[in-house]
């Protein structure tokens, strides 16, 4: 911490020595940046643009049109496009259709748009909402989920075939809890017993619970999965949990989100009391029946939180099918590509040399530049249809998101506004910096090539923008 104070003061002396300077122009603020970058020496595969919002003077640029992987700020550009082509009230909708007849219902037909949000809890409540509306039996339960295509895994997320964890999670336009299952571990009632090991979904997964209940010391758990040839999921629980812990809790992806999700909502029905065969079936419903219940997301500028404040990738790559779906169904990720180049352009980005090919940056394949970034969030800035919420879904320096350790010793609170990105080979940072009106800037930095040296590009990227904090915090000198 202390470090940290030290860095900022010395970045804001930097500027405070000749402020009549800076306001002049922007040749020392640049000339520091320069010296920063060179002092960081981490190659030459970085890019920055600094740009003044209300005027957008460049302030500096490195490569700033020089496209490179810009991780996670991919979804600088899907969070623009999404709010300018659905609107910040846009919700996504899972509806429930069906003939009721004396408490009876032979065919219920789920439909699925795509809500990112939807889980357990939400499946519970429209069980719950058809009970009230006098549904007690259900014999055949048919779930339409043709909003979407069948291409369940997003471009590029094949590069780790082998990856289980919860960020690689499959879309589909009916997905519950993200797409992921959380095995929840305890232990026993006594050391040497065998501990506990429970998953919600049940009816989907099958847990082999091997793990040991210990005196004393770290829990130690192994977790596998593996598809069995009914296709339910196997997961295999191994290791020790000491006899003290509480419940632990270990997120993993789902392989296949069709049978998850129609587990989840069987046993939702199954709950509330519902009777019946419940045979449940995937197939599109052309018929429009009557509707027994509705359960609407949250409006996008809800759901967009996940997305820049904590960097969520499946709600990314489901409102990019969204986009698409929108515009021609079934959504895909490539017509979502589509609908944002469309977005951009039209919003004066100069989208040349721009290659995207998933709505969240993940792996390797988009190629976006620092002016692409920028040039998004000026005009996002400027538009008073979505600057609130397009502002108001970043984290915030120093306060939560990716960004709650980070950037904490700034001239003014809540003043940095930015999305993190980080890859193995990948360090980025864009956002605002929100100061005095005339110096209030948008910057990105995407630094590629450097494995083994995320710390560092991380630091750089900190200086630059406390650097700029200073800039635009200083007022602007009276004259006489």
């Amino acid at each position: 911490m202390a470090h940290r104070a030290l860095l900022c003061l010395s970045l804001f002396g930097l500027l405070v020595v000749s402020p009549g300077a800076l306001a002049k122009g922007p040749e020392p603020l640049a000339q520091t940046i320069s010296h920063l970058v060179s002092k960081a020496r981490l190659g030459d595969r970085i890019g920055i643009e600094i740009v003044r919002l209300h005027d957008g003077a460049q302030l500096y640029q490195k490569h700033a049109k020089r496209p490179l992987n810009p991780a996670s700020n991919q979804k600088i550009l899907t969070a623009a496009a999404a709010l300018w082509r659905l609107g910040p009230t846009f919700r996504a909708s899972t509806r429930v259709e069906g003939i009721l007849e004396n408490g009876k219902v032979k065919r219920l037909i789920l439909r699925a748009a795509g809500d990112p949000s939807l889980g357990y809890r939400t499946l519970f409540a429209l069980a719950q909402a058809l009970r009230l509306r006098g549904v007690d039996r259900v014999e055949q339960i048919i779930i339409d989920d043709s909003y979407f295509d069948r291409e369940m895994l997003p471009p590029a997320f094949d590069q780790q075939p082998a990856e289980t964890a919860a960020f690689r999670a499959a879309i589909a336009a009916f997905s519950v809890d993200h797409n992921s299952y959380v095995v929840h571990v305890g232990p026993g009632s006594k050391v040497g017993a065998q501990g506990r090991a429970r998953v919600l979904a049940d009816g989907y997964i099958a847990v082999e619970n091997q793990t040991v209940t210990k005196a004393s010391g770290p829990p130690k758990i192994q977790i596998d999965h593996k598809t069995k040839k009914d296709g339910r999921l196997e997961v295999k629980v191994s290791g020790q949990v000491p006899v003290t812990t509480r419940t632990l809790y270990y997120r993993r992806r789902v392989p296949d989100p069709r049978a998850h999700a129609a587990s989840l909502w069987v046993r939702a029905l199954r709950q509330v009391g519902m009777r019946g065969a419940l045979d449940v079936d995937y197939a599109q419903v052309t018929e429009r029946l009557p509707v027994l219940a509705d359960m609407p997301s949250g409006e996008l500028s809800a759901l967009l939180y996940s997305v820049g404040k904590w960097s969520d990738n499946f709600t990314a790559e489901m409102l990019l099918k969204i986009m698409g779906a929108e515009s021609q169904t079934p959504g895909t990720s490539a017509r979502g590509v589509e609908v944002v180049r469309e977005e951009l352009a039209s919003r004066g980005v100069d989208v040349e040399g721009l290659i995207m090919i998933n709505g969240s940056g993940l792996f390797d394949g988009n190629q976006v530049s620092p002016h692409h970034i920028t040039q998004t969030l000026v005009a996002a800035y400027r538009d008073p249809a979505i600057r609130p919420e397009y502002v108001s879904q970043f984290a915030v320096g120093g306060t939560d998101g990716t960004l709650q350790s980070r950037l904490k010793n700034l001239p003014r609170a809540r003043m940095v506004r930015a999305k993190t990105g980080t890859l193995r080979d990948v360090i980025a940072l864009s956002g605002y910096v929100l100061g005095e009106p005339d110096k209030s800037v948008a910057f990105s930095f995407l630094a590629n090539g450097i494995a083994g040296k995320q710390a560092e590009a991380r630091d750089l990227a900190d200086q630059i923008v406390t650097l700029l904090a200073g800039y635009a915090s200083l007022p602007e000198p009276s004259r006489r």
